[in-house]
Formats: structure tokens, C-alpha cells, sequence
């Protein structure tokens, strides 16, 4: 038996056959920032809407890998990813369930500096990329 506990999360733990739902809880959305291969930079395991709050990214293509976790372990939380602008922030996957990773892209920027807000599993951070 699932049940809805928030308006972007739903589902239940891993036991599907337990009489009691499993409430998702305690999101945690962290970042770990790649450029080209390389490791990961010293952002990696910020909490992700802190990391961008911070942070004016520079105008080149930037990759950042957004982790998705829930508690209690083994939680199957829907979420959804959603860019208000695609133009300068693209998210793959756009929706997926329990623990996951969501891939966020900026192309380069070639005119001036712009902001977007971007909403995972219910958290909302607004991310600026500066201009050339």
C-alpha cells in the first residue's frame, strides 16, 4: 500500500507487501560538481540549493551531478526536475523515484549574465551564470 506524503514526493519503502506505508522523509539534495572528466571539485556533498545560493557559475558549459536521497533507507519517493528556463539550465532525467542522481547542464552563455530557477524533489534554487 502506497500513500501520497507531499505534493512532488509519494510511495513507500521497499516492502511492498508491508501493511504499513513508509513516509519519505528528510530529503537530501547535494551536489558534486565535474568538469570534463576531472574529479570532483570541493563542492562536492554541499547541500545543493546552498552550493548555487553561493555561487555565480562562470560562462562556459558547466556540468553539475545533483544526488537525490530520502529517508528512512530504501524510500521509493517520486520527484520531478524542472528548469524555468531550458535555455540556460537543462535536467536529464526530468523524474524519477527513491535514491537517484539528476544531471543539470549549462551551456555557455554569450551575452549577458542570467539567473533561472531550478525545482528537484520540491527544493528550489536559483542558479546565476555569468555573462561573456
Amino acid at each position: 500500500m502506497c500513500v501520497a506524503f507531499a505534493a512532488m514526493l509519494s510511495g513507500c519503502g521497499a516492502d511492498p507487501t508491508s501493511p504499513t506505508p513508509v513516509a519519505c522523509r528528510d530529503t537530501v539534495i547535494t551536489i558534486g560538481v565535474f568538469s570534463n572528466g576531472a574529479p570532483a571539485s570541493p563542492g562536492q556533498g554541499m547541500v545543493w540549493t546552498s552550493h548555487f545560493a553561493a555561487t555565480v557559475l562562470p560562462a562556459q558549459p558547466s556540468v553539475y551531478v545533483v544526488d537525490i536521497n530520502f529517508a528512512p533507507a530504501g524510500c521509493t519517493a517520486t520527484w520531478s526536475a524542472v528548469s524555468a528556463d531550458t535555455s540556460a539550465v537543462q535536467l536529464s532525467p526530468a523524474s524519477g523515484s527513491g535514491r537517484s542522481q539528476v544531471e543539470l547542464f549549462m551551456p555557455v552563455n554569450t551575452g549577458a549574465q542570467r539567473s533561472t530557477l531550478v525545482t528537484i524533489a520540491g527544493q528550489t534554487a536559483s542558479i546565476t551564470q555569468s555573462g561573456r
